[in-house]
């Protein structure tokens, strides 16, 4: 069904102000869940055992928000959308209340589960809304937002945390509570409705393989899609596997207060994002895509090696975030914007999806093992390992530039 030009407009306009809020209502709570793992060993005493479950329950638990999204009909994006964002929020109400290590890691089970089951609803409907010219543009734009917002907020959370420290859960429970206010901003997004063929009614063993059989047909079709995603797993999986040794680092090796991680994590990471983010969107294009891989996982690299040098002088700290921002800025776009890269004229949802899948397959064993080789060798050498993987990220995707792909659309 053809649309007018005002309505398009109309459709443009109210997407472009939910996502806008979405933004800036969810990067509150943002700057306090990161800091989760530092507060549950700093003021919980949490053992290693519990941040490492933290740990991986984060990443393992998108193998089953993979599901949320199977099967999705465009007349139930909104819906899809709305569900998992709500969801993923509501236990964090009640954190004010309950000040127990093991509730902690159940609300950030449930919100690992739910966070990104609405990522390939959201991708479509920026897909379907929005034109093709600002897709990125305006992605970018808010997301550079959100990161300034960041930066201005992670100075008065510092302060107050270094003030009185026990004030987390309040902030926490209060940042829940504005992230949920998005839903009001998602229940006015249009969703142009479309003829389709209705669709036969399949078991509930097809739906559970279905959707797996959908990743490995998308695999072999798109070859260029593949190899980015080969590639950008040993980023990820690295990042994972050093994720339970940064809370034991920062609180046993450098005695670290909560203003000195938020400023890292928030504030000089947010200056990297922002300062990159015009960088990465300019090279955002499928020819470099494999190029752009590369100097994401040099730049973690960098992040970690700085990590390790900040044992002997703490400026290294703050430089290791602002590398670490650097890199995110460009993972960022492409983590959640492979949908629209690669898809051209396809529905976008199954490559977010596959996306999700690989993180949760990561999941399963990457923060696992690095809790147990943590617990043997300690947090340095996690810091080397995880610097290799990156470089052997970057040696396959500079190797597998020799052997171009077929290219199966244009450059978007």
């Amino acid at each position: 069904m053809r649309r007018t030009s005002e309505a398009v407009d109309a459709f443009h306009e109210k997407t472009r102000r939910a996502l806008l809020w979405m933004n800036l209502s969810h990067e509150p709570f943002v700057i306090l869940y990161v800091l989760l793992p530092f507060i549950l060993r700093k003021n919980l005493d949490a053992t290693l055992l519990q941040i490492s479950i933290l740990s991986a329950l984060r990443p393992i638990l998108p193998v089953f928000s993979f599901y949320w999204s199977a099967n999705l009909k465009r007349s139930r994006l909104r819906s899809n959308l709305i569900g998992a964002w709500a969801i993923a929020r509501l236990p964090f109400l009640l954190v004010p209340w309950v000040n127990n290590v093991w509730y902690l890691i159940f609300c950030c089970a449930v919100y690992e589960l739910f966070n990104k089951s609405g990522i390939p609803a959201l991708i479509e409907i920026l897909k379907i809304n929005i034109p093709k010219a600002k897709r990125e543009t305006i992605y970018t734009f808010y997301f550079v937002l959100s990161f300034l917002e960041s930066i201005g907020l992670g100075i008065v959370i510092a302060w107050i945390l270094d003030w009185d420290s026990s004030l987390w859960q309040i902030l926490l429970g209060v940042s829940a509570l504005i992230g949920l206010s998005s839903i009001f901003f998602q229940l006015g997004v249009p969703i142009p409705q479309e003829e389709s063929p209705s669709l036969p009614q399949i078991t509930i063993s097809e739906r559970i393989i279905q959707p797996w059989k959908e990743t490995f047909s998308l695999l072999r079709a798109h070859p260029d899609f593949a190899r980015f995603q080969y590639g950008f797993m040993l980023g990820g999986f690295s990042l994972m596997l050093v994720a339970p040794s940064l809370s034991i680092f920062y609180v046993d090796y450098l005695a670290l207060p909560f203003s000195s991680v938020v400023t890292g994590r928030s504030i000089l990471m947010g200056a990297g994002i922002v300062l990159s983010s015009w960088f990465w969107k300019r090279i955002l294009t499928k020819e470099r895509v494999p190029q752009l891989t590369e100097w994401i996982l040099l730049g973690f690299s960098c992040y970690l090696l700085f990590m390790i040098l900040a044992q002997m002088n703490r400026g290294c700290f703050y430089l290791s975030f602002l590398f670490y921002g650097i890199a995110q800025a460009g993972s960022h776009l492409l983590w959640n914007l492979p949908g629209i890269l690669f898809s051209e004229n396809e529905n976008s949802a199954p490559f977010s999806r596959l996306n999700i899948l690989l993180l949760g397959l990561r999941g399963a064993v990457a923060p696992a093992l690095g809790g147990l080789l943590c617990n043997a060798f300690g947090p340095v050498p996690m810091f080397v390992i995880g610097i290799i993987l990156c470089l052997i990220g970057v040696c396959y995707m500079r190797l597998s530039s020799y052997f171009p792909v077929k290219k199966l659309s244009k450059p978007y």
